[in-house]
């Protein structure tokens, strides 16, 4: 009830077009013009991002279906079809299915210090590198206490959903940075300009219910690149509203930016569901309206000619099935003949519409049987893949915009500036892989690309750099394990038939240097 006032609330004309464009920036965000983009939002935005979260939630346009005025015994089947769920969680499923790799490689400092001779280790010291991880820990141990995976992927499916989608980084009361997902209906977004698209302001939406009573607060956080303004305004369900909002506090951030990262669909922020919307609702009422025409099928009408049968006579019919008809007199049903071959030619006309338009294979076709090639394979998501390439873009920007936030923590734990330039993301598509060629592949490849690019070549290896480390350890564990200089290898090579003669205890010469023992 309060959203159907306040579609009937007249707007003001201030300095706002349509898309939330402000000329003026003030020291402090004026309550009319708040109240005056609440009101909008909740009238002509709001209503778009719900209506396509209900088409993923099954809720379809044909539940609305009433029965016909005449015949109220007649059927009136609602019949839906989860079209936008399925297209939704297929693309999902192939764009965020796999773990999103974000390495951050700092350029590599060359050793210093050391005071061995190299001859004496048989190798160019200036060769030996040393790697800074700092940056890449904390930034790992950040998004994997905000379940960096589930964030990502509900991130983007609410962007394939509604459009867009948001996330608001903050500090709690321990000083430790959490991330938080934002509906998209809860977010207003303010343009210094249509142009640039650059975002003055950003406001969170939330709402409070006062127990056993009819009054709701609505609070509204102002969002700029210093500081967040709280607002409130109190609205009375049984009463139009009559106050505006007022300012609560003020606080500032240390992130230098609106800490609130929008991921856009595209950049007509279209929803993958409004091109097949129309298709699925006629999809959908085909079918319902078959399953009334059967349904009536069955409830056909009964047609006696030159008969008079009475209430026993009738009940009889309908409990034994059998009546005695005269010399003049007939019985039959009168059906409908039903043109199954052109409503099953309208429905698959429909349904492959769906799929192309929607672009997205139907994982249930007869063609996707069978023991498929990979490059087959590719070839039927090709059209999936093309819709994706515009995704994995959007969506690396915005991840990128998150990691400018997250660095200003990561500089006061490491001290170290994040420089975006050695960052990299990593995005796999979840597709069956012939883990045979991929291999290959990297062999091949061995000497002319890097051992991180190849490893992330691995649909197993979900964290490169995190290997090549596991890796340098094993092989100095290895070195331990195989150098016949160190001191437990010499130990044991003593108790064989032929000592290692170069060894320190078995050699009478080097005993004294080394302080082994005296003979």
């Amino acid at each position: 009830m309060r959203e159907k006032r306040r579609m009937r609330t007249v707007i003001t004309k201030r300095p706002i077009d349509d898309e939330f464009n402000i000329e003026k920036q003030e020291s402090r965000f004026n309550v009319a013009l708040l109240d005056d983009l609440v009101d909008y939002h909740f009238r002509k935005i709001k209503p778009r991002y719900m209506k396509y979260q209900k088409l993923y939630e099954g809720k379809a346009k044909i539940f609305k279906k009433s029965r016909m005025k005449v015949g109220k015994n007649k059927p009136c089947n609602k019949i839906a079809n989860d079209f936008c769920g399925q297209i939704i969680d297929t693309t999902v499923g192939y764009f965020l299915g796999n773990p999103i790799t974000i390495n951050y490689t700092e350029k590599e400092n060359k050793a210093v210090g050391t005071q061995t001779a190299e001859a004496d280790v048989g190798v160019d010291l200036g060769e030996i590198k040393t790697t800074d991880t700092a940056v890449q820990d904390e930034l790992d141990g950040i998004l994997q206490e905000n379940y960096r995976d589930d964030l990502f992927m509900e991130w983007g499916k609410e962007s394939m959903i509604k459009s867009v989608s948001h996330l608001l980084v903050y500090q709690d009361e321990q000083s430790k940075t959490k991330i938080i997902r934002l509906k998209a209906e809860d977010v207003i977004i303010v343009y210094a300009n249509s142009s640039t698209k650059q975002a003055l302001y950003k406001i969170r939406l939330y709402v409070i219910d006062t127990e056993d009573t009819d009054r709701t607060t609505l609070y509204a956080e102002v969002w700029s690149a210093t500081k967040m303004e709280l607002f409130k305004r109190t609205d009375d369900t049984s009463a139009p509203r009559v106050q505006g909002f007022e300012f609560v506090r003020e606080e500032p951030h240390i992130f230098g930016k609106i800490p609130i990262v929008t991921l856009y669909n595209n950049e007509e922020e279209i929803s993958d569901l409004e091109k097949i919307e129309s298709l699925v609702n006629d999809y959908d009422r085909v079918m319902s309206d078959i399953s009334d025409e059967f349904e009536a099928f069955r409830n056909a009408y009964l047609v006696i000619k030159d008969m008079v049968m009475n209430g026993d006579s009738i009940q009889k019919l309908k409990e034994e099935g059998i009546v005695e008809i005269t010399d003049s007199g007939d019985m039959k049903f009168v059906t409908k003949e039903i043109q199954t071959d052109a409503i099953n030619s309208h429905l698959d006309r429909l349904e492959k519409n769906i799929y192309k338009f929607a672009q997205v294979p139907d994982l249930s076709d007869e063609n996707f049987a069978g023991n498929l090639s990979g490059i087959a394979i590719r070839f039927k998501l090709f059209g999936l893949e093309t819709k994706c390439i515009t995704k994995e873009r959007k969506m690396d920007k915005a991840i990128r915009q998150l990691v400018e936030l997250l660095a200003v923590p990561i500089k006061v734990v490491t001290g170290k500036e994040v420089d975006m330039r050695n960052l990299k993301l990593e995005f796999k598509r979840s597709i069956p892989a012939n883990i045979t060629e991929i291999v290959d592949t990297v062999v091949k490849l061995d000497g002319k690309v890097d051992n991180e690019t190849l490893l992330a070549l691995l649909p197993f290896v979900d964290n490169p750099k995190e290997v090549l480390e596991k890796v340098k350890d094993q092989k100095k564990e290895n070195m331990k394990q195989f150098d016949p200089y160190s001191l437990q290898n010499s130990e044991d090579d003593s108790k064989i038939q032929f000592p290692n003669t170069n060894a320190p205890q078995n050699n009478p010469f080097m005993r004294n240097n080394v302080g082994v023992y005296e003979e």
